[in-house]
């Protein structure tokens, strides 16, 4: 799930009718910073809750699941159905961790509760409408004291596998761009380190009557990861050209549209991915977390985590418990040949100041040795951290720009490939090469 760092306004609605009450949890009973944040919340805490909900049931939610928006839409129309999300940091304070708590209460302690009859990837078949609200209502003032315990411990953990159709023209052109050489992965943000496995999906592209298959021929159906080629887009580039000879000197992108290195299959060494909380995928309750986190209609997904899972447990990458940009200069020098960094929709959970002092730390390393760094990020939170005239971040937050940094002998280059859909569900290709410098 992709959420951007932006600013917006949006008017709060005055409502005409009373909102629901939602118990307060018992004083002490999910710590004191939970119990705080409740006491001390008020009308504005509530009034920014009404914007956010509104705000991600139109531009991230709507369109994608119709369950979630009419959630989204009635909290922000009364936000008391919210506040257990108050308990929550305030750079956690988005819309799918609330749903994910609710999910996993729904999984784990309240699974005959009426308002799983309407989510499908709990087998639940009710159509969303007005009886829905009313149970998530109920819903809401019954098990307000775990959400609020959930929302004030937990993070958002979406480890969507289908990302790695994204990524894998991005990794192919590093492999080019390393002459060949081995690549180590590293993930920043790896959740359950699902991303770490490329090697092991079947990818199938799609788009303008073409097919294209490609990766593992004997992946399971779950892993074929189905992407298909949107056309329509636009390059804008500082004059260079790239070495594939894809963008020109007039900043036009020439070619068919269809994206390069999906057929290419690079060496592989080491695998690490770092995450605040990494996931074990032996672990069941962090994996029920994990499950939680995928919206009630995407069954689909919820059958891919589940052979990635198998994947992870059959080939476990390594993962190391910590902060991406302090312990990242360590991670690095375990590693001996050339590191591919890569972060699909993790660097948007990073302040802008620690997303400047990664891509500072990612140039500092560039500095002594080749590395390549793969970002599928929103472009705020990516490619304009290295580029002071990259592309303008696109129309629809749901957006992602996928972006190839490289310091290949000393000297930096910035490649945008294309844009992508939140979940690896579609990818734009429009190569284009930027002039570097730290944003």
């Amino acid at each position: 799930m992709v959420w951007r760092e932006c600013r917006y306004s949006a008017e709060v609605a005055a409502q005409s009718e009373p909102e629901p009450e939602v118990k307060r949890p018992e004083p002490g009973s999910v710590g004191a910073v939970a119990a705080t944040i409740w006491d001390m919340a008020g009308p504005a805490d509530l009034a920014r809750l009404a914007t956010m909900f509104g705000h991600f049931a139109e531009r991230e939610l709507r369109g994608s699941s119709s369950r979630y928006t009419l959630l989204a839409e009635s909290i922000a129309a009364a936000p008391e159905l919210g506040r257990p999300l108050l308990a929550a940091p305030p750079s956690q304070r988005r819309a799918i961790l609330y749903f994910a708590a609710v999910q996993y209460l729904l999984r784990t302690v309240a699974p005959a509760h009426p308002l799983a009859g309407y989510l499908p990837v709990l087998g639940g078949r009710r159509e969303p409408g007005p009886a829905m609200v009313a149970d998530f209502a109920d819903f809401v003032s019954a098990h307000a004291e775990a959400l609020s315990a959930l929302c004030a411990t937990r993070t958002t953990q979406t480890n969507e596998v289908r990302r790695c159709a994204l990524l894998r023209p991005a990794i192919g052109r590093a492999a080019q761009l390393a002459g060949g050489r081995p690549l180590a992965l590293v993930e920043l943000g790896t959740s359950a380190g699902l991303l770490l496995l490329p090697d092991r999906y079947g990818y199938r592209y799609t788009g303008d009557g073409r097919v294209q298959r490609c990766g593992r021929p004997d992946a399971p159906a779950p892993l074929v990861l189905d992407c298909s080629v949107r056309s329509g887009g636009s390059g804008h580039a500082d004059g260079s050209v790239h070495a594939d000879g894809s963008v020109h000197g007039d900043g036009s992108v020439h070619g068919d549209g269809w994206p390069r290195w999906v057929d290419s299959e690079p060496v592989l060494g080491a695998r690490v991915g770092i995450d605040l909380a990494p996931i074990d995928a032996g672990d069941a309750d962090a994996v029920t977390w994990l499950r939680s986190c995928i919206w009630p209609e995407h069954v689909e997904r919820l059958a891919r985590l589940e052979a990635a899972l198998a994947e992870a447990r059959q080939r476990p990458p390594r993962l190391v418990t910590g902060d991406m940009v302090d312990l990242l200069p360590a991670v690095l020098s375990t590693v001996d040949d050339v590191p591919c960094v890569f972060a699909s929709n993790s660097l948007l959970y990073l302040s802008g100041r620690r997303r400047s002092e990664l891509a500072q730390a990612l140039a500092r390393v560039g500095a002594e040795r080749d590395l390549v760094v793969v970002l599928n990020e929103a472009a705020q939170c990516g490619v304009l951290l290295f580029t002071p005239e990259g592309p303008q971040p696109p129309a629809g937050l749901a957006v992602a720009t996928l972006t190839v940094v490289a310091w290949i002998g000393g000297r930096a280059s910035v490649e945008v490939l294309g844009e992508t859909g939140p979940h690896g569900e579609w990818l734009r290709w429009a190569p284009a090469e930027y002039r570097y410098g730290l944003g």
